[in-house]
């Protein structure tokens, strides 16, 4: 996996994130709103996320302003749950034109329609309680070989 997403991370005109294969750290760009600051790359996740949020700046077009992680709902009461979903690209009313899960390859066929429902329609429904609107729920991964990475 690593040297496919090297490549395509340090080819990249906007470098959005700094991800270090060795010591296993990540810095996002300061333009980026992180509600939990991300330094360490604990699993392979987190190498997804990266790629997407190159993704999302270089191909795709977005700003690096517009976009979220880790975004922290409080949920329940007495006992609060605080659950968080990965990305979150916002346009520019603030509403969540892309709301996305992010899940390591391995992950990414394991229990979906539970992660669907849990972790994209009901934490959309905290958006919608702010008064924010969201566009598309997307669940996500990629899938790497020796050429390429592929959006899954």
């Amino acid at each position: 996996m690593g040297d496919i997403l090297k490549s395509y991370l340090s080819e990249q005109r906007h470098r959005v994130v700094d991800l270090d294969f060795v010591q296993k750290s990540i810095t996002y760009d300061s333009k980026i709103v992180q509600h939990r600051v991300v330094n360490k790359v604990t699993g392979s996740e987190e190498y997804v996320r990266a790629f997407l949020i190159t993704r999302l700046v270089n191909d795709l077009g977005y700003k690096p302003e517009n976009i979220e992680i880790e975004k922290e709902y409080d949920i329940g009461r007495p006992k609060v749950n605080k659950p968080r979903i990965d990305v979150i690209v916002r346009d520019k009313n603030g509403n969540a034109f892309l709301y996305i899960e992010v899940k390591s390859p391995d992950e990414f066929e394991k229990d979906q329609d539970e992660i669907i429902e849990k972790q994209l329609f009901n934490l959309a429904s905290q958006e919608k309680g702010h008064g924010k609107a969201v566009k598309y729920l997307v669940l996500y991964s990629f899938d790497i070989d020796d050429k390429e990475v592929r959006d899954k």
